[in-house]
């Protein structure tokens, strides 16, 4: 009986010690692939949505999104936004709180279209999908806090989307140390999530 036990202890611990290095090891590559950018002409720019803070403010992580949208768009890299984001739990919607701020900068009404219903990563892609092909676009310049654009980088590629990292790099939830770890934990954590559990019924819809 007590080797009975103490062979369930070790695996048990055995276990634990590969679920630690598995998440030890996917929140490494989280962290490195997340900053890295593929910049370049697209034919939109896929600004994902963020929380909106009460009184109808951006939160930081946002607007920083949104200017890095913004500077991708002055940049030339692409004629259209695509701002996806409903509401969560203050008004405005995300799409709709990035449009104000975009305009308030000098990009057009025309340049924009807004997805203000999604309220997941997957549902914002498969929106912003709908979007390009109603107008035919075939590639686009996918926008995010870097720890969050490797799994909408996949979630994307398996909708069947030709998208290129442009990650908000100055985003307060990349540059303040404790809330990158948390975030880049937590996506770490979502990622595996997403592989094990989503993916398979994404791909075979």
């Amino acid at each position: 009986m007590a080797g009975r036990i103490a062979l369930a202890v070790l695996a048990a611990c055995a276990v634990g010690a590969l679920v630690i290095i598995l998440v030890t090891a996917i929140y490494v590559w989280v962290d490195q692939t997340g900053a890295r950018e593929d910049v370049g002409p697209a034919d939109c720019i896929i600004v994902l949505g963020s929380a909106v803070w009460p009184g109808e403010r951006p939160s930081p992580s946002l607007a920083a999104r949104t200017a890095r949208g913004l500077a991708l768009y002055q940049a030339g890299h692409a004629p259209a936004l695509i701002l996806c984001g409903g509401r969560g739990t203050y008004p405005p919607a995300e799409a709709e709180m990035m449009r104000r701020l975009l305009t308030a900068a000098g990009v057009p009404e025309t340049a924009l279209f807004l997805d203000d219903s999604s309220t997941t990563t997957v549902e914002n892609l498969q929106h912003a999908r709908a979007i390009m092909r109603a107008h035919g676009w075939q590639s686009a310049l996918l926008v995010s806090d870097p720890f969050h654009l490797p799994r909408a980088s996949l979630m994307a590629r398996d909708l069947g989307l030709t998208v290129r990292p442009a990650p908000a790099l100055d985003s307060p939830t990349y540059t303040i140390p404790r809330q990158r770890v948390w975030y880049t934990l937590r996506e770490a954590l979502a990622l595996i999530w997403y592989t094990v559990l989503e993916r398979p019924g994404l791909l075979a819809g």
